[in-house]
Protein backbone atom coordinates (compact mmCIF):
# COMPACT_ATOMS: atom_id res chain seq x y z
CA UNK A 1 0.00 0.00 0.00
CA UNK A 2 1.17 3.60 -1.03
CA UNK A 3 1.74 6.27 1.72
CA UNK A 4 -0.15 8.66 -0.44
CA UNK A 5 -2.68 7.56 -2.66
CA UNK A 6 -2.69 8.73 -6.52
CA UNK A 7 -6.70 9.83 -7.62
CA UNK A 8 -6.78 9.72 -11.38
CA UNK A 9 -9.51 12.65 -12.52
CA UNK A 10 -11.34 10.90 -15.24
CA UNK A 11 -15.33 10.91 -15.71
CA UNK A 12 -15.23 8.76 -12.44
CA UNK A 13 -12.24 9.58 -10.30
CA UNK A 14 -10.10 6.18 -9.76
CA UNK A 15 -8.10 5.76 -6.34
CA UNK A 16 -5.06 4.15 -6.92
CA UNK A 17 -3.50 2.80 -3.37
CA UNK A 18 -1.02 0.01 -4.38
CA UNK A 19 1.34 -1.17 -7.38
CA UNK A 20 -1.42 -3.98 -7.93
CA UNK A 21 -3.75 -1.80 -8.48
CA UNK A 22 -2.06 0.89 -10.72
CA UNK A 23 -0.72 -2.55 -12.85
CA UNK A 24 -3.87 -3.78 -13.20
CA UNK A 25 -4.96 0.06 -14.26
CA UNK A 26 -1.73 0.14 -16.89
CA UNK A 27 -2.35 -3.34 -18.11
CA UNK A 28 -5.97 -3.35 -18.70
CA UNK A 29 -7.39 -0.10 -18.93
CA UNK A 30 -4.20 2.70 -20.09
CA UNK A 31 -5.29 4.68 -23.23
CA UNK A 32 -1.64 3.90 -24.70
CA UNK A 33 0.13 0.78 -24.84
CA UNK A 34 3.51 2.32 -25.46
CA UNK A 35 5.79 5.22 -24.25
CA UNK A 36 8.64 4.93 -21.85
CA UNK A 37 7.57 6.05 -18.51
CA UNK A 38 4.48 3.41 -19.37
CA UNK A 39 6.77 0.76 -19.94
CA UNK A 40 8.81 1.27 -16.99
CA UNK A 41 5.95 1.57 -14.37
CA UNK A 42 4.64 -1.48 -15.88
CA UNK A 43 7.80 -3.36 -15.19
CA UNK A 44 8.15 -1.80 -11.84
CA UNK A 45 4.85 -1.85 -10.72
CA UNK A 46 5.03 -5.66 -11.52
CA UNK A 47 8.25 -5.66 -10.11
CA UNK A 48 7.50 -4.70 -6.25
CA UNK A 49 5.29 -8.22 -6.04
CA UNK A 50 8.29 -10.12 -7.00
CA UNK A 51 10.31 -7.92 -5.22
CA UNK A 52 12.50 -6.66 -8.06
CA UNK A 53 11.25 -3.13 -7.29
CA UNK A 54 10.04 -0.76 -4.44
CA UNK A 55 6.88 0.22 -3.58
CA UNK A 56 7.93 4.18 -4.11
CA UNK A 57 9.75 3.71 -7.10
CA UNK A 58 6.48 2.17 -8.61
CA UNK A 59 4.24 4.73 -7.26
CA UNK A 60 6.77 7.63 -8.64
CA UNK A 61 6.80 6.02 -12.34
CA UNK A 62 3.55 5.76 -12.41
CA UNK A 63 3.27 9.29 -11.90
CA UNK A 64 5.34 9.87 -14.81
CA UNK A 65 3.24 7.21 -17.07
CA UNK A 66 0.23 9.23 -15.81
CA UNK A 67 2.20 12.52 -16.97
CA UNK A 68 2.89 11.09 -20.03
CA UNK A 69 -0.63 9.83 -21.05
CA UNK A 70 -1.71 13.20 -20.10
CA UNK A 71 -4.08 11.65 -17.59
CA UNK A 72 -5.36 14.59 -14.90
CA UNK A 73 -4.23 12.85 -11.20
CA UNK A 74 -3.69 14.32 -7.55
CA UNK A 75 -2.18 13.03 -4.53
CA UNK A 76 -3.36 12.77 -0.96
CA UNK A 77 -3.01 10.95 2.18
CA UNK A 78 -4.68 8.29 3.15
Amino acid sequence: MWKSVVILRLQKPTTVRSAKQAFDLLSARWPVSEGKAYIAALEACEGVEDGHASDESARELFLLALKEAEIPYSTDME
